[in-house]
């Protein structure tokens, strides 16, 4: 490949990056907001978030933001169910569930965000909306931001790939 159309693709992808981060974190927040989420800063994050260099780096990031969001939900919903009836109070909980999802992260790294998803469920929980539904919020939030962010690397890698007219068909490219 000559060196022109190396250096016009890095540019491209360079500039598909920034596209694709800012896009994510709009197109996430508009559309929680739309369907109605309590908290749409939460689909801009995980939208944002997930966007990373590579599509491979991207999947990855969606998988290990998805997997730790349902743990950091469960471990905040159980350890609520549990100890409200005792008592214990908002401070008690959050470390209660924090210290669970540390031992998860201590051995799995990648899954460090159910720690501070503990304290994001709890923290928009109210009188009004239950643990339980807080944490579904929460858990809708961040798989729409993941699937925007995902969804827009995937359009991006599309074009990029029809502009510079690379051989290997999208969906092999991106199980790479």
């Amino acid at each position: 490949m000559p060196a022109d159309v190396s250096t016009r693709e890095a540019l491209a992808r360079h500039a598909a990056f920034v596209l694709r981060c800012s896009a994510a974190v709009t197109l996430s927040y508009l559309l929680a907001g739309a369907v109605g989420l309590p908290h749409p800063v939460w689909a801009a994050m995980s939208g944002v978030i997930v966007s990373q260099d590579s599509f491979a780096d991207t999947r990855s990031a969606m998988a290990w933001r998805l997997l730790g969001t349902v743990i950091g939900i469960a471990a905040a919903v159980s350890v609520a169910l549990s100890t409200a009836p005792f008592g214990a109070s908002l401070a008690v909980q959050m470390a209660l569930a924090v210290a669970l999802c540390a031992i998860v992260s201590r051995r799995h790294t990648s899954l460090r965000v159910c720690m501070w998803t503990c304290p994001i469920v709890f923290l928009t929980a109210d009188a009004a909306t239950p643990i339980a539904i807080a944490g579904l919020y929460r858990g809708t939030e961040v798989v729409l931001g993941a699937a925007v962010g995902g969804a827009l690397h995937v359009l991006a890698e599309a074009v990029i790939r029809a502009c510079f007219g690379q051989g290997a068909s999208l969906a092999s490219r991106l199980r790479m």
